[in-house]
């Protein structure tokens, strides 16, 4: 903290400086179960998208949202990667409109 101030503090020096690295290692002799690599591809994805599919602020409606866009995208590929979107639409083929998610018989019940 002393040489590079607050700024510099990313995650993972945090990490190594408050000591969770050598808990991780000491308890489960590796760090493969605390893996940042789930969260580094969806960073990934997001700056893509930010970069390839965005004015990045420009255009017209300068009030809108320039993070609205990116969060939706980002629930339609969870949606998707999840199986709702699958179980969705499987729904309305079939013809389930009387469909109640919150009956206590549902098979998909909040966490």
């Amino acid at each position: 903290m002393d040489l590079i101030g607050y700024d510099g503090i990313t995650n993972y020096i945090h990490m190594l400086g408050a000591g969770h690295i050598r808990y991780f290692l000491k308890k489960w002799k590796n760090l493969h179960r605390f893996s940042n690599q789930g969260w580094e591809a969806y960073n990934a994805l997001v700056a893509n998208y930010w970069h390839h599919r965005t004015q990045k602020g420009g255009g017209k409606g300068g009030d809108k949202s320039k993070i609205l866009a990116i969060a939706q995208w980002i629930l339609r590929v969870m949606m998707w990667r999840t199986g709702e979107g699958d179980r969705y639409f499987t729904e309305i083929k079939n013809g389930d409109d009387n469909h109640d998610s919150s009956g206590d018989d549902d098979d998909y019940d909040s966490d």
